[in-house]
């Protein structure tokens, strides 16, 4: 089995992403409550999902973050390293549980990252791409600027790095 977006998904990218996207999606109207008047609801966000939104959207990426971890991916993925299923886990478990996974620290190390710089990176570019494309729910906090302008400037790399996560750009 390969590292691709599925996995990459369970460990980083919308572990603590797509579970604040759902929660603050709950808050939302369903299509019956519009055409039957009724009331809406706040979205109820789980404290440590929003508070894993807020630090993610907040991270400043690395200007060398996607080429680093491409390259990453890539050796993970030649040497079968698969992250543990973290679905459901706040940021900080999720960078506790990927730490034990043999070999997973050492490639990441080999790149420059840590368990918590690559997760965390992850996390903010895969939020940062789905705010750009449009595909959260409003009330979302705004992606970190200097993220938005580096997707700008390289998306080539922006590109490569989906591609390696086994998601080709549209």
């Amino acid at each position: 089995m390969t590292l691709n977006i599925k996995t990459l998904t369970a460990l980083a990218l919308f572990a603590s992403a797509a579970l604040p996207c759902s929660a603050y999606a709950q808050g939302y109207p369903s299509q019956t409550q519009v055409d039957g008047q009724q009331a809406q609801q706040p979205a109820q966000v789980p404290p440590q999902f929003k508070a894993d939104t807020e630090r993610a959207m907040r991270y400043a990426l690395p200007a060398d973050f996607m080429p680093r971890a491409t390259s990453a991916i890539g050796e993970l993925q030649a040497r079968n390293i698969q992250p543990p299923n973290s679905q459901g886990l706040g940021l900080q478990a999720m960078i506790s549980q990927a730490g034990q996974v043999p070999g997973f620290a050492a490639v990441l190390s080999s790149h420059g990252f840590t368990p918590e710089s690559f997760i965390t990176g992850m996390t903010t570019f895969g939020m940062t791409l789905a705010v750009s494309n449009g595909q959260v729910p409003a009330g979302m906090p705004s992606p970190n600027p200097n993220n938005v302008a580096l997707f700008k400037a390289h998306p080539d790399q922006v590109n490569a790095l989906m591609q390696a996560m086994g998601n080709p750009p549209h």
